[in-house]
């Protein structure tokens, strides 16, 4: 019996010891993924501070380009009326010269007529 005592006890240390091993480091692991866990939380929030800047950031530059588009279209709107007014005004010449052109032609036709009647009634008279 007195073998069986020290056999015991050295295999109640060694199973203790086991279990207290196995223990710390089932300590350490979880302190290295709570580490881990923290890391990645942090990589996580600082990539949607940075996402959410660059959100931001895109939509000042739209709202600029917004801007900017609303005034290129107003003076483009602009440019169109004066074009606009400027064909009027050029149309309205064209159809007071072609109005012009018009009654010089028709007066230049009226003294044709007139002519070729003459010219025929002097030659009916002649015969």
């Amino acid at each position: 019996m007195r073998v069986k005592v020290p056999i015991f006890l050295f295999l109640a240390a060694t199973g203790f010891h086991t279990a207290l091993a196995a223990s710390l480091e089932s300590a350490e692991k979880k302190d290295t993924f709570a580490e881990d866990d923290q890391e990645e939380f942090e990589a996580a929030q600082m990539n949607e501070d940075a996402h959410s800047e660059d959100v931001r950031y895109l939509e000042a530059v739209q709202g600029e380009n917004t801007e900017q588009n609303a005034t290129q279209e107003e003076d483009m709107d602009r440019d169109r009326n004066v074009d606009a007014d400027h064909e009027e005004s050029e149309s309205d010449e064209d159809v007071d010269g072609m109005r012009h052109k018009r009654e010089y032609l028709e007066a230049d036709v009226e003294a044709n007529k007139t002519a070729n009647l003459d010219f025929l009634g002097q030659k009916s008279r002649a015969l």
